[in-house]
């Protein structure tokens, strides 16, 4: 079981996180326990790229699995390459994740305390 904190707006929670099997996990907080599973897969790359460009459009997927400590940016916001998108954590170290290209953010697909798999869709920037 690995403890974690997280941030939902100005609030700092403590919890703990048990795997059960693939998709499916115990998330403990105060004296409350639920029972998560993830509902949308990812299909795994064979690549082990962070990214992806198709049309003009770059999609950005997670190499760690993890909780999504704190989003940075907005969509629509404009992005240059290098700038901070969002913080994840795992196994109690933070991971900064940086727009790969310079466009707009387009899409994010997590949430604050969102629990996400290695893989799995974080943001797509429009770089057209």
């Amino acid at each position: 079981m690995e403890k974690f904190k997280i941030k939902i707006g100005n609030e700092e929670r403590e919890l703990k996180l048990e795997k059960i099997t693939d998709g499916e996990y115990r998330v403990f907080h105060d004296e409350f326990i639920y029972e998560v599973s993830i509902l949308k897969k990812v299909k795994k790359k064979k690549s082990e790229e962070q990214y992806r460009k198709e049309n003009g459009i770059v999609y950005v997927d997670s190499t760690i699995g993890g909780i999504v400590l704190s989003l940075k940016k907005k969509v629509g916001e404009k992005i240059s390459k290098g700038d901070p998108i969002m913080t994840l954590i795992a196994m109690k170290m933070e991971t900064e994740i940086y727009a790969p290209e310079n466009g707009v953010l387009s899409k994010i697909e997590v949430n604050e305390g969102m629990i996400i798999e290695k893989g799995e869709l974080l943001f797509a920037l429009d770089t057209k």
